[in-house]
């Protein structure tokens, strides 16, 4: 397979005088990364661009990938990374301009053997992360010029994204293809509690702390015995189970729970949160691991999960207090790690669940009160 052809735009003019800036006021150590899961994440996934490739899906590379390493090269400290990543993702994703548009949500090789968006639709669980990191580099970092960008990705994922259904407000997926006769298909696992709280200490004025009220509103009704479904429908009379996705719970909602794991411990919607989806915690512990996928309805669960979702499960098994689903799914990691990496093959998606639940595991981050993030 060719390579991919780097974006053609040119990273702005203040970027490349940072990274020079950076270059003579550090030493050479300090662009070094003491994370070694992040630095074989990287060396397997991303590319020296900045590009983030996804190797089991025809090489692709989709804007919540470039968030997610985005927010993993801040945690790292790994500041030539970051600047890559965002270049990448800003010249080919965002026509050049992440202030002015939001990102398309998948680049790849099209049916002409040319590489580029392939879908432009935005996906706002990636917008909201590269909001989110982007006003922690530039408080953490102290660059006013990555928090003007923050805060205009956030005006334009509030005009776009959010949408009030009835007594809730809602996160749409993305601007196209989520509304329809039969309701809002939505996805729970898009809205980081922590994110919300800190958004909406930013901007008070904005639609954050509507959007958390009402996903802890709807999260009980969704997950009745804490399975939380990967997508459902807002109708008129309240959220329905997904037609579409069969009403399962997997590869998405495991997410939630370690949203949910992230905590803060001391904020009552963290703990609200956890009383919701602890029941989950039961039906792991009867099979004695997790499964693959489960059913909000009642339904057996079936399959038997890839070792992300162990990773994922890690915060949240420590956060209600099941010491020992926590100790289990960490031996079953050690097991399935080769390396840094996870698997055979080393799957992206795992890696991913990874550096988030071993990283907080290991206290490389922490969430703050209000959710800013936290740094050894």
């Amino acid at each position: 397979m060719r390579a991919p052809r780097p974006g053609r735009r040119r990273p702005r003019l203040w970027r490349w005088l940072s990274l020079i800036g950076l270059a003579m006021t550090l030493p050479s150590t300090a662009w070094a990364s003491n994370w070694p899961a992040w630095e074989q994440f990287a060396s397997a996934y991303v590319q020296n661009d900045g590009r983030v490739v996804d190797w089991t899906t025809e090489a692709r590379s989709i804007s919540e990938g470039q968030a997610y390493a985005l927010f993993f090269a801040l945690v790292a400290q790994d500041r030539d990374r970051f600047e890559r990543i965002l270049t990448w993702t800003e010249n080919n994703l965002a026509q050049g301009d992440l202030s002015q548009h939001l990102p398309a949500w998948l680049w790849g090789l099209d049916e002409h053997a040319r590489w580029g968006v392939l879908d432009p639709n935005p996906a706002a669980d990636a917008n909201l992360w590269l909001a989110y990191t982007l006003l922690e580099a530039a408080r953490l970092w102290r660059r006013s010029d990555l928090h003007d960008t923050a805060v205009a990705l956030l005006d334009r994922i509030a005009e776009q994204e959010v949408q009030r259904a009835g007594p809730e407000t809602v996160l749409l997926p993305g601007p196209q293809g989520f509304v329809s006769a039969a309701g809002l298909r939505l996805n729970p696992s898009y809205w980081p509690p922590f994110q919300l709280k800190y958004l909406a200490s930013v901007q008070p004025d904005g639609p954050w702390q509507a959007l958390l009220d009402s996903y802890l509103r709807l999260l009980p009704d969704l997950s009745p015995g804490g399975r939380v479904p990967d997508w459902f429908l807002l109708t008129e009379v309240g959220p329905r189970l997904d037609t579409e996705s069969g009403g399962a719970g997997s590869y998405d909602a495991i997410r939630v729970y370690l949203w949910a794991g992230f905590g803060p411990d001391e904020l009552p919607e963290a703990q609200q949160l956890r009383r919701a989806l602890a029941p989950y915690a039961e039906l792991v512990r009867a099979i004695g691991r997790p499964p693959e996928r489960w059913y909000p309805d009642g339904r057996a669960p079936v399959g038997i999960a890839p070792p992300g979702f162990d990773a994922a499960l890690v915060p949240f098994f420590a956060a209600i207090d099941a010491p020992d689903l926590a100790q289990a799914a960490r031996q079953r990691l050690a097991q399935a790690r080769v390396g840094d990496l996870l698997g055979v093959p080393a799957r992206y998606y795992d890696q991913v669940l990874s550096l988030f639940g071993e990283g907080y595991d290991q206290r490389r981050f922490r969430f703050g009160p209000d959710g800013r993030l936290e740094l050894p």
